[in-house]
C-alpha cells in the first residue's frame, strides 16, 4: 500500500511541475516588448508579462532529464527521463531505469495518465471533463490544465479576477480555483521584485495553497536557460515539495532539465497517447473501477 501511494503522489507531482515564464531576450533576437518593471504591479501587467513569454512557445522537449525524489526518509531517482510538451494539452514524461521502463505520465486532448511500475500494475487515467466535473479521487489536488500553464505555454485569462500581493522581495499574483474534489484552493505565481539576470528566474514559484493560506503544493524555479531561437525563458533546475501534516507523506523532488529546448510543433500529434500501454491493465479515475478488456484501447482513438 505504502509503495502505491508513493507512485500516486510521484505521478501527482511531475504534473505538477512548474517553471519560470519571463526574462528579456538575449541579444540579437527581436524585441516585442518584454519589460520587468515592479514598481506599480498590477493584474493587467503582470498577466501581459507572462503571457508575452507564452507566446513564443509552440512545444518544447527535453530529452535530458534527471529526477530525484523522497518521500519521508525514502529516497529514489529515475536518472533517464524525457519531457515533450505541446500546445494546447499535450504533455508526456517517460522515464527509464537499468534500461527498463519506469514511469509514463502523459495528456492530449481528451485524458491524463500515469503509470509508475514499481507502485502499482495499472495505467490510471481520467477525462479532462471528468476531472472538470469534480469528484474525482485524487491522491491530492491535481489540475491537468496546469501542466502547460507551468510550463509557459498556456496563456493566462486577461479577464478573470486576480489579487496582487506585493511582498517586500516578490509578487503573487493570486487566481482562484477549485480542486478535483470541489474545494476552492488557491493558484499563485510568484514573482521576484529585482530584475533577473542570467540564469536566476523573474518567476520563482507556482503554488496551490488551501484557503487558510497554507502551501499544498509548491514548485520552486532555481535556474532558467533561453532558447537561443526564439529568446523564450525555459525551466533548467525545478523543486516540487507536497506538503502533509505527516512527515512520512510530504515528498519533495528535484528535476533537472538539461538541454531544454522550443521545438517545432507535430500537427499528427501521434506521441500524445497512452498506446505503448495498452497490453497493462487500466483503471478510470473517472468511475473509480478498472477498465473492461476494450476499455484498454481507449487510448487508441486519442491518436490522429
Amino acid at each position: 500500500m505504502r509503495q502505491v501511494k508513493t507512485g500516486l503522489l510521484l505521478a501527482g507531482v511531475l504534473l505538477l511541475s512548474g517553471c519560470s515564464n519571463i526574462n528579456p531576450r538575449p541579444k540579437g533576437t527581436a524585441d516585442v516588448g518584454r519589460r520587468w518593471d515592479s514598481r506599480q504591479p498590477t493584474s493587467a501587467t503582470l498577466v501581459a508579462y507572462l503571457n508575452d513569454n507564452t507566446r513564443q512557445v509552440q512545444a518544447v522537449q527535453s530529452v535530458d532529464v534527471t529526477l530525484d525524489c523522497r518521500q519521508g526518509s525514502q529516497k529514489g531517482a529515475i536518472p533517464y527521463a524525457r519531457i515533450d510538451c505541446q500546445k494546447p494539452r499535450n504533455f508526456r514524461l517517460t522515464g527509464k531505469a537499468g534500461g527498463q521502463p519506469l514511469v509514463d505520465l502523459g495528456s492530449n486532448e481528451s485524458e491524463f495518465w500515469y503509470w509508475i511500475k514499481p507502485a502499482q500494475p495499472y495505467v490510471f487515467h481520467c477525462s479532462h471533463e471528468g476531472l472538470a466535473r469534480g469528484g474525482v479521487r485524487m491522491p491530492f489536488p491535481f489540475q491537468p490544465d496546469m501542466i502547460l500553464q507551468a510550463l509557459g505555454m498556456s496563456e493566462y485569462d486577461p479577464n478573470k479576477q486576480y489579487e496582487v500581493k506585493v511582498q517586500q522581495k516578490t509578487i503573487e499574483l493570486i487566481e482562484v480555483a477549485r480542486s478535483p474534489q470541489g474545494q476552492p484552493i488557491q493558484k499563485v505565481t510568484v514573482f521576484s521584485r529585482a530584475p533577473a539576470t542570467g540564469h536566476q528566474p523573474q518567476v520563482v514559484a507556482h503554488v496551490l495553497r488551501d484557503t487558510q493560506g497554507r502551501d499544498i503544493c509548491k514548485a520552486s524555479i532555481t535556474e532558467v536557460v533561453r532558447d537561443s531561437r526564439t529568446g523564450a525563458e525555459l525551466p533548467r533546475r525545478l523543486q516540487f515539495v507536497w506538503y502533509n501534516a505527516d512527515p512520512n507523506q510530504e515528498m519533495e523532488m528535484k528535476m533537472k532539465l538539461d538541454g531544454i529546448r522550443v521545438v517545432a510543433a507535430d500537427p499528427q500529434l501521434t506521441y500524445y497517447n497512452r498506446r505503448n500501454l495498452a497490453s497493462l491493465p487500466a483503471y478510470d479515475l473517472e468511475r473509480a473501477q478498472p477498465d473492461s478488456p476494450t476499455g484498454l484501447q481507449r487510448a487508441s482513438a486519442t491518436d490522429r
